[in-house]
């Protein structure tokens, strides 16, 4: 029988580990506090990191860093890195060499279909970079779970080569060209981009092209980088990975090789957790042009204090036409839409903001605080002042359902 393995790890007191993982974007930090998680855990562990991004190179101090172990992110050299003195290293770079744990980026682009299926679209699109493994394969898992609906899925083709930060060389040139694909697909569309930053430019292209969204194009990115998705224009529903798990998994395996415990052959593939849904796809596929201009008019103007008559002098349709397709197509009158518009940006205010509730209702395209409140509790069920108090209760550190 052999011996077993000698643990790699003898220093006295709690392991040294080295964290290479970049922390300028969520999609990292949330590794890190994954790890974090399984070290408050399973600890205490040392760490040794600093603040990076996605355009660094590795650190100089790396090569003869004296420590136990290292968790290494993606890196800039495109190569594959050796450890000093062959210490554990588990690997989650998944562009260059077989990292132990990533993302599953199929399973992230089939999760971005379904939710496209489930709105009822039959037209699908990529947006995605070249030259990236993880927007591949997202291609992959996106284009075959249509495809098993019996649906075709168009790729962009058009895309310059980006570079490590995904800075692509010449945005204009870019911009010009996406705009005028997204142009030319056929209406509704579901489009993917393979992450949120790529899914802002979708949205930039059909701006340009005169598309709005989501009414012609639904949009969804990857990754959930809220900031950059909240700073959308419309806001933009994103796949969420489980970036966590994937740092409390690489955590363990790091622990066990340390322990003297063998890397695994095969790569461990995370799942996503679901979809963040936010404007850019919130809708039901609109097959009639008619009512996808009026919900689009409705979405740019409803705070303006417009009513049906804005709405049937905007697209110029019969009022009994207008309504009965509203009503097939989205089961809702043109009022109804008009205030639900409404109400959807009342909650926003009384969550994000503190703006008093005059204010909130002149924001919102209401004349006056007394109806605000009163169409408010119909459609919710709760007064403004005690919507704003459970949310805040939500919000608070250590708040509990």
């Amino acid at each position: 029988m052999a011996a077993p393995s000698k643990p790699l790890c003898t220093r006295d007191g709690p392991p040294h580990v080295a964290l290479v993982v970049q922390t300028s974007m969520a999609y990292g930090r949330k590794i890190l506090q994954g790890v974090a998680r399984y070290a408050r855990e399973n600890g205490p562990w040392t760490f040794y990191f600093e603040p990076r991004s996605r355009q660094d190179p590795l650190p100089p101090w790396l090569a003869s860093w004296d420590g136990d172990g290292i968790i290494l992110g993606v890196t800039k050299s495109g190569g594959e890195f050796r450890p000093p003195r062959r210490l554990p290293m588990v690997n989650l770079d998944d562009q260059a060499g077989r990292p132990h744990i990533q993302s599953d980026h199929r399973a992230i682009g089939a999760v971005a279909a379904e939710h496209l299926l489930e709105r009822g679209f039959k037209r699908f699109a990529f947006f995605g970079y070249p030259g990236f493994r993880w927007s591949a394969a997202n291609y992959e898992g996106f284009a075959e779970r249509v495809r098993r609906e019996g649906w075709e899925c168009r790729l962009y083709r058009g895309g310059q080569t980006a570079s490590w930060g995904h800075q692509l060389p010449a945005w204009e040139t870019e911009m010009e060209t996406a705009s005028r694909w997204i142009a030319s697909l056929p209406k509704p569309l579901g489009l993917m981009a393979c992450n949120d930053f790529r899914g802002i430019q979708a949205l930039e292209a059909c701006r340009r092209a005169g598309v709005s969204v989501p009414e012609e194009v639904a949009v969804i990115g990857a990754d959930d980088e809220t900031l950059a998705c909240e700073l959308a224009n419309p806001p933009l529903s994103s796949v969420i990975p489980d970036c966590g798990a994937i740092g409390y998994q690489a955590a363990a395996l790091l622990d066990r090789m340390m322990r003297g415990g063998r890397a695994p052959r095969t790569t461990l593939m995370i799942p996503p957790v679901g979809v963040a849904v936010r404007q850019s796809t919130e809708i039901t596929a609109i097959e009639e042009p008619c009512v996808a201009e009026a919900l689009r008019f409705i979405r740019a103007h409803a705070c303006r204090g417009i009513r049906v008559d804005d709405v049937l002098d905007h697209v110029d349709v019969s009022r009994s036409k207008l309504q009965r397709l509203f009503r097939e197509e989205i089961g809702r009158t043109i009022h109804e839409t008009i205030a639900r518009e409404r109400i959807r940006r009342v909650e926003q205010l009384l969550i994000e903001t503190n703006l008093g509730y005059e204010d909130i209702a002149e924001r919102s395209g209401f004349t006056y605080l007394g109806y605000m409140s009163t169409v408010f509790r119909r459609a919710t069920g709760v007064t403004p002042a005690a919507y704003r108090q459970q949310h805040a209760r939500d919000r608070a550190p250590g708040s509990t359902p």
